[in-house]
């Protein structure tokens, strides 16, 4: 382990212990694992460490343990903000205890989250976070292997089979909910609309068990749109532009995300729609945008910084050894209903 340099000679560990007056086994836990030293005593060896300009060979250290101290976490975007409050969560638990987060993106493209796994392997790291529970039929031997050394936890979806472990909730359940919500309160001609459903799989299962779910109540259930533009406060309006040209008679709409229905919201505006009388909007996320416009959007609420606590705390009880009370967790969702939504809806023609 070098960094620094004393006179001609990089920096030791043992040039740390020295400064700070402790063992170098202590310093090296220090830097290992923050939380299992004292405040003072980490204090005294980051003044040590600062002073002699040390820094930690990680690749030495992974070689001797056998993994690194790295977990990286794929997930399919950073476009918009809804994973930020579960990495939020996952780094507050990992960095107590002195792992780092390594991010990448899959762009919803199962081919590219083959070739990045791939890629992170190669770090040797502790575990890997997945987003979600479709992989390549390649990609998931590869991970069931990988499983038997280290632990892996996919998340934000339970509608399939875990390879290892798995937190988050049913997209399928979050389709029925809604649906079943909106029928329950009188609506007949209710819309789902998304972007990009034929790479977010996810979105999907909503939609179809959205679908399935009014066909089950004798409704129609065809309302359906899936656009291929970008999923933005922009598209949201272009898409319930085009939703309403082909089916005027739509009285409620689930969008996708809460930047979609913030977009339909102003649409509709736009027409001189009212926003719910004449038409009621419901988004997904419950994203801050959703009770910041007016009327304040109804939206479906997944805490995903407890999700990111859970996950990061799953792993490191396995890392530790530890056999976890169930291999799957359903952190669950709840339907928030705002101003968007209350109020019966728009009588039809044909409410068959």
């Amino acid at each position: 382990m070098s960094g620094g340099r004393v006179g001609k000679r990089p920096v030791t560990l043992k040039d740390v212990a020295a400064r700070a007056g402790v063992a170098a086994i202590t310093v090296s836990r220090a830097l290992r694992e923050p939380a299992a030293v004292s405040a003072a005593l980490r204090a005294r060896i980051a003044q040590a460490v600062a002073e002699l300009g040390y820094v930690a060979n990680h690749a030495a250290s992974s070689m001797a343990a056998g993994h690194s101290r790295i977990v990286p976490v794929v997930v399919p975007t950073l476009a918009h903000p809804v994973y930020v409050p579960f990495l939020d969560g996952v780094n507050a638990v990992l960095d107590e205890q002195g792992y780092q987060v390594l991010l990448g993106t899959t762009e919803y493209r199962q081919d590219r989250e083959a070739r990045l796994v791939e890629g992170l392997l190669g770090w040797a790291p502790a575990g890997l976070l997945l987003a979600g529970v479709d992989h390549t039929p390649a990609l998931r031997a590869r991970l069931q292997a990988l499983a038997r050394t280290r632990p892996l936890v996919e998340f934000m979806d339970l509608d399939g089979e875990p390879i290892d472990l798995m937190v988050g909730f049913s997209h399928r359940a979050v389709g029925r909910a809604v649906a079943d919500w909106f029928a329950d309160r009188g609506f007949r001609h209710i819309a789902i609309v998304s972007t990009g459903a034929e790479h977010d799989l996810r979105a999907a299962r909503r939609a179809q068990a959205f679908a399935e779910a009014l066909a089950a109540r004798g409704l129609r259930n065809d309302y359906i749109l899936d656009g291929q533009g970008p999923s933005s406060i922009a598209g949201g309006g272009l898409l319930l532009a085009e939703l309403l040209r082909r089916h005027p008679q739509v009285q409620a709409v689930f969008l996708a995300n809460d930047d979609l229905a913030a977009g339909a919201l102003f649409e509709a505006q736009r027409r001189g729609l009212r926003v719910p009388q004449d038409l009621a909007l419901m988004g997904f996320n419950d994203a801050p945008i959703a009770a910041a416009v007016v009327p304040a959007l109804s939206s479906v609420a997944v805490d995903r910084r407890g999700m990111g606590h859970t996950v990061a705390t799953l792993l490191l009880e396995r890392l530790a050894g530890a056999t976890p009370k169930a291999r799957v967790i359903d952190t669950g969702f709840s339907i928030v209903a705002r101003a968007s939504t209350d109020a019966p809806p728009r009588p039809t023609g044909d409410l068959t």
